[in-house]
């Protein structure tokens, strides 16, 4: 006995435009991490300390975690062993949640210190700032009062303008663009809540000025999310960070890539949106671009400078053989680099490939990724080992679709 899934597909479609762009910078760096950080991530650790100004300690904030001093002396063990003097490494008291490890100290009642006078001045004094991971909600309820900010975020925000680093992981991520992602998945915010999580997104702290901030972006396939979660910012720019990388933002405008994976940068500048019945939305005309280790970016821009040690795949591709259309368990090759490196920049047999996903029931998502003239990859293997891709300028398309599958018994 055989049996066979048969799946038809209707498409439902598109429309709607408008976006301007923006830039800017404060003068210290940025850390933007993507979550799930190594100990053993070397470049970040090390540049991150070696950013740390000359004087002052590097404060730890574990606002958003609910286990606040676990995760703070993770961080500090981490530092320390990178030869950062045990003096340097300081905690603000700054948390919602109870740490049940330590039995003797409640940190709940840390929830009032961003108005804390001795809390305020260890944060005006500092040379850097790492903000743990956890629940990003937790450190903007701390840091911010009726949409203002405390007096503790004020001192952030000034230490930061003088020069003083700002680092974050997961959580203390998300926090750092002007608006922040609070909640959601793909599958919810681009087809409803009967699909998935409702997208969310609330006031971050706004320490990057024109771009939102996604992290655990690949691991938790998190495009769709972002290309709708942009509409809600005026530029309409995202920057998908993927676990155990960074994100590295200097004052004068320009960035790079360190860590195992990749970053992706949704520009729906020029994009459209269309709102349909039962919460479904189409999204067309996106630009997309993926960065990895070694990769710069001029954020005035969003012209990409490949590391030195990639080389040009088209007209140089590496597979012959076009990708089938799908997505699944059963399809290799399902994520983002797989699909536009291989599938499609890297691939002479290919200019346009399409992954499919779908709820369940009979509601799914087409991604449709073209390569138009303008596109370009890089690829090469750094001082990892690794291989990785550098890509510019893919057409990047969502249509919701209807969907109608059955068993086959012979």
């Amino acid at each position: 006995m055989k049996h066979w899934i048969v799946i038809t597909c209707t498409c439902l479609l598109n429309a709607i435009p408008d976006a301007t762009a923006q830039d800017t910078i404060s003068k210290g760096p940025l850390f933007i991490v993507g979550g799930g950080l190594q100990a053993d991530a070397a470049e970040i650790w090390s540049d991150f300390i070696a950013s740390a100004k000359s004087t002052g300690p590097i404060v730890i904030i574990p606002s958003a975690s609910g286990q606040p001093v676990q995760s703070a002396e993770a961080v500090r063990k981490t530092l320390l062993n990178y030869g950062v003097p045990k003096n340097r490494i300081e905690i603000a008291p700054l948390a919602l949640r109870d740490d049940l490890s330590t039995g003797s100290v409640d940190e709940s009642d840390w929830a009032d210190n961003a108005q804390n006078s001795n809390v305020v001045n260890q944060l005006s004094s500092a040379a850097a700032f790492w903000f743990t991971g956890g629940d990003q909600a937790r450190t903007t309820q701390l840091l911010l009062e009726n949409g203002q900010d405390t007096p503790a975020l004020s001192a952030i925000r000034t230490a930061y303008a003088n020069g003083a680093a700002i680092g974050g992981t997961s959580a203390g991520a998300a926090i750092m663009s002007e608006r922040m992602i609070l909640q959601g998945d793909s599958l919810g915010a681009l087809i409803g809540e009967d699909s998935g999580e409702l997208l969310e997104v609330a006031q971050g702290l706004g320490f990057l000025k024109g771009g939102l901030i996604d992290q655990h972006f690949g691991e938790r396939a998190r495009l769709g999310r972002l290309a709708m979660a942009v509409f809600e910012i005026d530029n309409r720019v995202g920057f998908g960070v993927d676990e155990d990388t960074a994100l590295i933002i200097n004052h004068d405008g320009m960035a790079k890539i360190t860590g195992t994976d990749y970053v992706t940068i949704i520009d729906a500048r020029n994009a459209k949106r269309k709102l349909m019945s039962d919460h479904h939305v189409a999204i067309s005309d996106v630009t997309l671009q993926l960065v990895s280790a070694g990769d710069k970016i001029d954020l005035k821009t969003l012209d990409i400078n490949p590391a030195a040690w990639k080389a040009a795949t088209v007209g140089n591709e590496y597979i012959s053989t076009a990708r089938s259309f799908g997505g699944g368990m059963a399809v290799a090759g399902q994520m983002l680099q797989d699909v536009i490196g291989e599938g499609l920049i890297d691939n002479a047999d290919s200019k346009v490939i399409e992954r499919l996903s779908f709820d369940g029931s009979d509601q799914g998502l087409i991604y449709r990724f073209t390569q138009p003239p303008e596109a370009s990859g890089h690829w090469g293997r750094g001082s990892s080992g690794e291989g990785r891709y550098t890509i510019k300028n893919i057409e990047f398309d969502i249509r919701p679709i209807r969907m109608a599958y059955k068993e086959i018994v012979e």
